[in-house]
């Protein structure tokens, strides 16, 4: 009888960091844990990762399998040029399963498991920093000058964008009539050598009121929504293309008569998660770092004062990431195993046999 067969995870939400051409990849780390108190026959045990597959064997002979507690440890490297999950979205999506499967004889009912994976993608942040506010000045027949601008090119899910618009009159008897704040997400859809646009509108802001100039600038300051439950992260492959732009519209009305319409709009770049990594590395390191600067020979502990209570909370928290941080090499499986979320606690199991 089989009581448990699981996919355990150290994380079922992984991101990608940098474009598809700078991205080095992930590791998607975990567990596949059976547990039987029966003999059963298996012909195979698989797991499988977007037809990528791990096989306990190859033989296409049975196997029978003692009453016990199995697991196996998997390790897959994903490669950066992966593409990030796309969902929500009427008419595509991307999406990525960690499936496994034991397979039982020919009359015997298979044995599967599932988990879904989440791929995500961030920009590197050497990226963030040429990025600052946007700005787009112009003007409309030397009516009207206008100044529409967004606090950064860049945001995450679920922030705001902060919006400022500047309009001046150059004549006399002009009058705003009305305006609109708009963030729109642009949808490219690639099928074959056919291609569908659609555009989405997220969060859109009004102003019906008549507004007169009397000769003064005319300042608007709004804040646009990026709902994670209704708005994708910035994407681009060969199947699907995702941008956001933040556009105005603004209807004039001049001396009484005749009504005219100015509308302008800036890119945006929306991501699902900044890029924590490279910021840490990129940002200039603190007073206390200066640990960092010593010469390490044979000993690590040798160029640090080996009386602890001389150094303060922050020296210590330093000089243990220091200690722990000499091997730059992956964790190993036994240090990750404690890391993965137990859904059925191993203590709650019944023991496997011969262990009592």
């Amino acid at each position: 009888m089989t009581l448990l067969f699981q996919i355990r995870l150290e994380q079922d939400s992984l991101t990608l960091r940098g474009s598809s051409t700078e991205s080095v990849g992930c590791v998607l780390r975990g567990q596949l844990v059976l547990l039987i108190t029966k003999p059963i026959k298996t012909k195979e045990i698989k797991l499988t990762f977007q037809g990528k597959s791990k096989i306990a064997w190859d033989s296409e002979k049975y196997h029978v399998l003692q009453p016990a507690n199995y697991c196996w440890n998997f390790e897959l490297i994903l490669p950066g040029t992966l593409k990030e999950t796309i969902e929500k979205c009427n008419r595509s999506y991307i999406r990525y399963n960690l499936k496994a499967t034991l397979k039982r004889p020919t009359f015997s009912q298979n044995i599967h498991t599932k988990r879904k994976i989440q791929i995500n993608r961030c920009l590197m942040s050497n990226y963030f920093n040429s990025l600052q506010s946007v700005v787009l000045i112009n003007s409309w027949k030397n009516k009207v000058e206008y100044e529409f601008s967004i606090g950064a090119g860049y945001f995450c899910l679920d922030d705001k964008i902060p919006v400022e618009l500047i309009i001046k009159p150059l004549v006399e008897g002009i009058n705003i009539h009305r305006f609109n704040l708009i963030f729109e997400e642009h949808r490219t859809y690639n099928i074959g050598p056919k291609t569908m646009k659609e555009v989405v509108i997220i969060d859109i802001k009004r102003d019906s009121s008549v507004i007169p100039f009397d000769n003064e600038t005319w300042i608007k300051n709004e804040e646009m929504s990026i709902p994670k439950s209704r708005c994708l992260a910035d994407s681009e492959n060969n199947q699907i293309r995702i941008e956001h732009k933040v556009r105005f519209d603004v209807t004039f009305q001049i001396e009484d008569k005749d009504y005219y319409e100015v509308t302008a709009s800036l890119p945006v770049i929306i991501t699902s998660c900044f890029s924590p990594i490279g910021i840490m590395f990129d940002a200039l390191p603190t007073y206390n770092s200066y640990y960092f600067d010593r010469e390490i020979n044979e000993d690590l502990s040798s160029s640090i004062p080996s009386n602890n209570n001389n150094l303060t909370s922050r020296d210590n928290n330093l000089y243990n990431n220091l200690s722990s941080s000499i091997n730059n090499n992956l964790p190993s499986y036994d240090s990750t195993i404690s890391l993965i979320p137990l859904l059925i606690n191993d203590y709650i199991l019944p023991p496997a046999y011969g262990t009592i």
